[in-house]
């Protein structure tokens, strides 16, 4: 006698629900290497279910209202700019959505919402009749705390490898973050394929974005390893020097401050070769060189293609210039352009009895405004915030001899030093 399992309607309904409802997935409440602003986020799936609006309510706070994202993901974030996939906001408020095609993605906004790190939090979506309540855990910092399936449990996974069946929000923002307009912002500066023994081989990245890279997403293809573990990370604006004996260049270069990381690059042939660096799997810069580039022991900088030996620094020309080609090129290069700090200074004379000297500052980020004496030694500083946008003080005539002086405007590893002459 054959026995039949019967299914009863109801469950297939509440099973089908439950499936197709938009739910959360995935949240980011203590980013590691960015400010929470920047880095947190939080993921809802949406698969084939259809409203007119979608609702999202954080503990008692007052709930967020869109329109229906037209894509599989909805990513709720601080500032447009930081969307997996960059969208413009709609007119409505509260509205940041926009169909996304090829990544499925939209984007909302946070609004006044910041994510707490210290403790579990109380998190609601819903859309006509379907409803998805959580407890979100209390965060872990750099975790991404992501659902197990359709289940109640979460698990904490690491931000630079996090991925809920397809690419989750931390790797698609982290891969917007690294390509602009499609041109990488992490590219090889300068190469040193044959240098005078005892120094050995080496390879100068240089970061052009406005965000840290994590270099374990990053390798030369074919060579080597990852140029980092887990957490290593390198710097908005700054120069890295890449070579597998790191103890020899660094006693070879006498320059201790700048940063290296020792890869096995293997052999880097002096007549003709090549170097292809890789953002996971994908390609993003490549350098060759043969013997008409430059005569042994001579590195060369690929972006200019002349000889060059400055290991960790690279001049205003270098920083604004991709080797990388296309129909993305100009887009490219006004964004680089785009340095992390503008400045205007009132004047470069200033008197002693005269009027003080006053730099008007323009950056997103928090700049470090510094006066130095003749000698390059720090004498005052102050911390002008991001979005300022105002004429701050410098006091030269109470810090300052009579002669030489400096004002100076960093962010991260960028720094821009401008000349003043102090008069009686």
């Amino acid at each position: 006698m054959k026995k039949y399992v019967v299914v009863p309607a109801v469950g297939l309904a509440l099973f089908s629900w439950a499936f197709s409802c938009p739910r959360f997935v995935e949240f980011y409440p203590d980013p590691k290497d960015v400010s929470d602003r920047e880095g947190e986020y939080v993921e809802i799936r949406m698969d084939d279910f259809w409203a007119e609006s979608l609702f999202v309510q954080f503990e008692s706070k007052e709930s967020l209202s869109f329109a229906w994202p037209k894509a599989e993901r909805f990513v709720l974030v601080h500032d447009s700019v930081q969307c997996p996939v960059r969208s413009e906001p709609q007119e409505a408020p509260l509205v940041l959505s926009q169909e996304a095609p090829q990544a499925s993605v939209a984007c909302g906004s946070l609004g006044k919402i910041s994510l707490p790190n210290s403790r579990e939090t109380v998190w609601k979506v819903w859309a006509g009749t379907c409803v998805d309540s959580v407890t979100v855990p209390h965060p872990k910092p750099g975790k991404v705390i992501q659902r197990v399936g359709l289940t109640d449990r979460w698990e904490f996974v690491d931000a630079a490898t996090a991925s809920s069946g397809e690419a989750s929000a931390s790797d698609t923002l982290l891969e917007s973050r690294v390509l602009v307009n499609g041109v990488s912002v992490l590219r090889v500066t300068e190469v040193h394929h044959c240098p005078e023994e005892p120094m050995p081989e080496w390879v100068e990245l240089y970061n052009a974005g406005m965000h840290p890279l994590p270099l374990d997403a990053f390798r030369f293809c074919d060579r080597g390893s990852a140029l980092g573990g887990v957490g290593d990370s390198i710097r908005p604006f700054q120069a890295v020097l890449v070579s597998k004996d790191t103890t020899s260049l660094r006693a070879a270069l006498e320059i201790p401050e700048i940063r290296m990381v020792q890869v096995s690059l293997g052999f880097l042939n002096n007549n003709e070769g090549a170097l292809r660096l890789c953002f996971r799997d994908r390609n993003i810069d490549s350098v060759s060189w043969n013997k008409s580039t430059v005569a042994c022991p001579s590195g060369f900088n690929p972006l200019s293609g002349r000889r060059e030996f400055t290991p960790g620094f690279l001049p205003k020309s270098a920083r604004n210039v991709s080797r990388a080609g296309g129909v993305n090129q100009d887009a490219f290069n006004r964004d680089a352009a785009k340095t992390p700090v503008e400045y205007k200074l009132s004047s470069r004379v200033v008197s002693k009895k005269g009027s003080p000297l006053r730099v008007r500052v323009e950056s997103e980020q928090d700049v470090v405004l510094s006066l130095l004496d003749s000698a390059g030694r720090r004498v005052w500083k102050s911390v002008v915030p991001a979005m300022a946008n105002e004429w701050v003080k410098v006091p030269a005539q109470e810090y300052l001899g009579i002669g030489a002086g400096f004002v100076s405007l960093s962010v991260g590893d960028f720094e821009n030093v401008v000349g003043i002459l102090v008069r009686p």
